[in-house]
C-alpha cells in the first residue's frame, strides 16, 4: 500500500509533546481517523482480520495554515472586529507508514513503521514601525517528529482476534529561531536539537462473533522518551471501537471509536463514521472527529472526512480527506511565550491517496 496523507501542526503542540497523529491510513482518514476496529491498523488484533500477504508503503505531504489577530475596539470600548497581524502556512514531506503484514495459518505476523506524534510548524513575522517601515523579520520553525519500528503478532482463532505490538520509539526534535535587524545589521540565530528513544507495547482484542458485527479494544502503555537534556512523557490510553452492518446484504457499515488517553487530566477523542459500498468494489465514506488539547481540554479540534476506495484483483486504492478547524487564544496555553492577547485560527486540510497490494 502507498499512502499520501496531510497532518495539521500547532504552535501548542509543538512546544510541548508534539501534535497526535489522530488517524493512519486513507481509510482511517476518510472514516473520521478510526483506528481501532478497521483491518491492519493501530489495533494489534487488527492484522488478523487480513488473510493474504499484505505490503504497504506511503508518503507524507502536509500544508496548514495559522492566523494570528487582535481585537480592535472603538473609543467606546466595543469591539469591533479582528485585526489579522500574521498569516502563516507549515509544509511537510515524509514517508511512513511502512510495513508488511504475513498470515502463517492461524497466527499474523506485523513488521510496521508510522508516525505517532509531529512536531513541525513554521511562523514568519514582520514587524514595522510607525512609518511602516521594517525593523525587525523573525522566522520561527520546528522541525521532526515521533515514529515507531513496531513488530507484532496475532493470533486468530474462530470470532476471537488477539494481538501483541511492541514499539521502539524514536524521534528527533529541531528548533530554529533567526532574527534579522534590516537597519542596524544585526542578526541572531538560535538552534535547539533534540534526539529522543524509548520503548513501548500495544495489545487489542477484535470480536467478530457475525461477520457484519465487530466489537474491539486495544491498550497503549505509557512511556517516557529520553534525551540529554529533557524526557517526554505520554499517557496511557484506552481505545474502543464498533462496526455494524445491518444484515439482508445492506451495503452500508457504521463505525464508532472513543479513545480515552490519560494526561494531566482524561481526555477522549470521539470518532463517527459510515461507509457504503458501491458496485461491489468501491466504497464512499464520511465521518466526524471530535477531540480536545492535551494541554487545554477547553479548546477542540474538529474534523470532517471524506473518503473514496476501490479494489481490482490484488490492487486496492483508498483517497481520504479531512478539513480541520480550530480556534483559540495564546492565553489559554499560558501565553505561548507571546505578549499580549493573540487570537489563533487554525485551517488544517488533510488528503490521504493509497495504493495496496495482496498476494
Amino acid at each position: 500500500m502507498v499512502l499520501l496523507f496531510l497532518i495539521g501542526f500547532t504552535l501548542p503542540g509543538v512546544t510541548t509533546c508534539g501534535d497526535v497523529v489522530f488517524y493512519y491510513d486513507a481509510r482511517s482518514l476518510g472514516l473520521a481517523g478510526n483506528t481501532t476496529i478497521l483491518e491492519n491498523n493501530l489495533n494489534p488484533a487488527s492484522i488478523c482480520l487480513a488473510d493474504r500477504l499484505y505490503i504497504y508503503a506511503g508518503g507524507v505531504l502536509f500544508e496548514g495554515r495559522e492566523k494570528r489577530g487582535l481585537r480592535v475596539y472603538d473609543s467606546y470600548g466595543n469591539n469591533i472586529g479582528i485585526s489579522t497581524i500574521a498569516v502563516n502556512q507549515t509544509s511537510k514531506f515524509d514517508l511512513a507508514p511502512l510495513g508488511v503484514v504475513v498470515p502463517v495459518k492461524l497466527l499474523r505476523f506485523r513488521l510496521n513503521h508510522y508516525e505517532l506524534y509531529d512536531f513541525d510548524y513554521y511562523f514568519h513575522k514582520n514587524y514595522r514601525d510607525d512609518f511602516y517601515q521594517i525593523v525587525k523579520i523573525v522566522d520561527d520553525s520546528y522541525r521532526g517528529g515521533l515514529k515507531s519500528i513496531s513488530p507484532g503478532i496475532g493470533l486468530n482463532y474462530k470470532f476471537l482476534n488477539i494481538g501483541l505490538e511492541y514499539d521502539f520509539v524514536y524521534g528527533r526534535v529541531e528548533r530554529e529561531l533567526r532574527t534579522y535587524y534590516p537597519h542596524t545589521g544585526v542578526d541572531s540565530i538560535r538552534t535547539l536539537k533534540r534526539n529522543f528513544s524509548g520503548t513501548s507495547f500495544k495489545c487489542g482484542v477484535i470480536l467478530k462473533p457475525l461477520s457484519h458485527f465487530r466489537l474491539a479494544y486495544f491498550f497503549e502503555n505509557s512511556f517516557e522518551l529520553f534525551d540529554e537534556s529533557d524526557t517526554l512523557i505520554y499517557p496511557t490510553g484506552h481505545n474502543f471501537g464498533f462496526f455494524y452492518q445491518p444484515p439482508h446484504r445492506v451495503p452500508t457499515r457504521f463505525l464508532a471509536e472513543m479513545n480515552y488517553k490519560l494526561w494531566d487530566r482524561a481526555i477522549f477523542f470521539y470518532k463517527f463514521a459510515v461507509e457504503h459500498t458501491l458496485l461491489i468494489n468501491y466504497a464512499i465514506r464520511y465521518g466526524f472527529c471530535l477531540f480536545p488539547d492535551y494541554n487545554q481540554p477547553a479548546v477542540w479540534s474538529t474534523n470532517l472526512t471524506l473518503g473514496l476506495g476501490g479494489n481490482f484483483k490484488n490492487y486496492c486504492f483508498d483517497f481520504g480527506f479531512a478539513l480541520g478547524k480550530r480556534d483559540y487564544t495564546n492565553t489559554d496555553f499560558g501565553g505561548l511565550g507571546i505578549e499580549g492577547k493573540q487570537i489563533f485560527d487554525e485551517v488544517h486540510n488533510h488528503f490521504l491517496l493509497s495504493f495496496g497490494f495482496r498476494l
